[in-house]
């Protein structure tokens, strides 16, 4: 192995076990502070209700971080454990601060690169629960499109949803869907209609449900009801493919500055005989120039897509 490669293998062993180091340290903290609460209620030192209660709102608070964290799990379609996620995050976060660190040769790199890693989790995270609710409001469209037309063939409801979603492409759109026909009939379409969006999190379900909801209760051509929201789907479908088509166009102005700003570098340095180089990259303050440099410009590019974003 190379120099490089034990010092990137070193500082990684380095930052993984300080994590566990310090969640020993921690679990091991909570275990004493609780010995001396069981102390403290056989003593009768204090009123033992309000550490019972200080207590429970730990867990609760500490549990509330759990489901938050697994709410976003089923929203980006993640089927596996939370402390899976947790440790996913932890080795990301590490490697990204450890590469930081290697880059600018200081420890000061962990500063800069733990928060950066923990924006770029956050920002691919909610790309993944954006791209999944995009595809499922487009298949849904498509699926209502067909449920429309089954039904003014005489096909009753309930036969032209399920075949409505068999038609379907997508594994994601059939599986969510079966879970929703397996709740629905065990504790009702209104109660699976609210976990489905959970699931995704998406307006025009909503408007579907909500278009059952009254179709049922109205009575009525239902077919005339539903394809009313198919129109009104399909209409936002299309609305939102112009509004991606303009963002893409925004963004791709700062793809751009960034290609010209890296071409620049690098015939800047040919001209120079590579002293920009050497002066960046050899150089402690010159890699920390760079690297500042490197974020402005991912900052810049961030802030530009939050500008151009127009999500309905």
């Amino acid at each position: 192995m190379s120099e490089l490669q034990i010092d990137i293998l070193l500082i990684f062993i380095i930052s993984f076990s300080a994590v566990l180091l310090l969640y020993i340290i921690y679990i091991e903290m909570r275990r004493i502070r609780h010995i001396s609460l069981i102390k403290e209620i056989i003593s009768s030192k204090y009123d033992v209700t309000n550490d019972l209660l200080s207590e429970t709102k730990e867990k609760v608070e500490n549990r509330n971080i759990l489901v938050k964290i697994e709410d976003l799990m089923i929203r980006a379609g993640m089927d596996f454990s939370v402390y899976i996620f947790i440790i996913i995050f932890i080795i990301f976060v590490t490697i990204l601060g450890s590469s930081f660190s290697l880059f600018l040769r200081h420890w000061s790199g962990y500063l800069i690169g733990i928060p950066f890693a923990l924006f770029t989790f956050n920002m691919i995270l909610q790309g993944i629960i954006t791209r999944r609710r995009k595809e499922f409001n487009r298949l849904l469209a498509v699926a209502i499109a067909v449920l429309v037309k089954m039904m003014k063939n005489g096909i009753g409801f309930e036969q032209a949803l399920s075949k409505s979603i068999e038609v379907s492409s997508s594994v994601m759109f059939k599986e969510l869907f079966n879970g929703f026909f397996k709740e629905k009939n065990a504790i009702g379409e209104e109660e699976a209609f609210m976990h489905l969006n959970k699931k995704v999190h998406s307006k025009e379900l909503a408007i579907f449900a909500l278009a059952i909801k009254i179709g049922r209760a109205s009575g009525g051509q239902f077919s005339n009801t539903l394809e009313k929201v198919e129109k009104t789907i399909n209409y936002r479908k299309k609305m939102q493919e112009k509004v991606d088509v303009v963002t893409r166009e925004g963004s791709f102005g700062s793809y751009i500055v960034v290609g010209i700003a890296i071409f620049l570098y690098f015939s800047l340095n040919g001209n120079f005989d590579g002293k920009l180089h050497t002066y960046f990259m050899e150089s402690e303050w010159g890699r920390f120039q760079l690297l500042g440099i490197a974020l402005w410009v991912f900052t810049g590019m961030i802030i530009n897509k939050m500008i151009t974003k127009v999500d309905k």
